[in-house]
């Protein structure tokens, strides 16, 4: 399974600050050239990354976005938490099946992957420094928006939601197919 996370990558992007796991390359390289090869987040905390407001239902959030391979692969890494509403968007130019782990997250946090409609499709938990992989149910997964843990059942916010901008679809948003 360490492998295939590490290999996973190769489609687009590995870990994000909660880990993320791409679709599987047909060709498998040696261990050691992907590990070396693949580690695109920061070794530090990322600084606050812009924002974007999102409504889910009737809640309105200010979400930091990550967009570039680097922002995805480093999300709340070293981060010292997340409190309220503070939450992460992470934006995939295609939709596919994703896996979050918590490499170098202290804290617990929840996902929601959504399809390319923004529709919330699963929510899960993430347990802090967890490597093992959390994957997607869906293979039509183009956004994940990370939160405080239970915050998504604190706003009776569930499966089926639709997350959206003030004025447009997420996909619209981010110009995406």
């Amino acid at each position: 399974m360490r492998l295939r996370s590490l290999i996973l990558l190769a489609g687009f992007v590995l870990g994000t600050g909660a880990g993320c796991d791409a679709p599987k390359p047909a060709a498998k390289p040696p261990v050691a050239a992907v590990a070396s090869e693949l580690q695109f987040h920061l070794d530090k905390a990322q600084p606050k990354l812009a924002t974007v407001k999102l409504w889910i239902g009737a809640k309105e959030v200010d979400a930091e976005m990550c967009l570039t391979r680097t922002q995805i692969a480093t999300g709340l890494m070293f981060r010292p938490g997340i409190q309220g509403d503070e939450c992460m968007l992470f934006v995939f130019p295609q939709a596919q099946s994703v896996a979050f782990y918590m490499k170098n997250v202290g804290f617990d946090i929840d996902a929601a992957y959504m399809d390319s409609k923004g529709v919330i499709q699963q929510i899960v938990r993430l347990k802090k420094q967890d490597v093992t992989p959390v994957p997607s149910t869906s293979n039509d997964v183009q956004f994940v928006l990370e939160t405080a843990p239970g915050w998504f059942e604190k706003n009776g916010i569930g499966v089926g939601a639709v997350v959206k901008t003030p004025r447009r679809s997420l996909r619209e948003e981010f110009g995406l197919n």
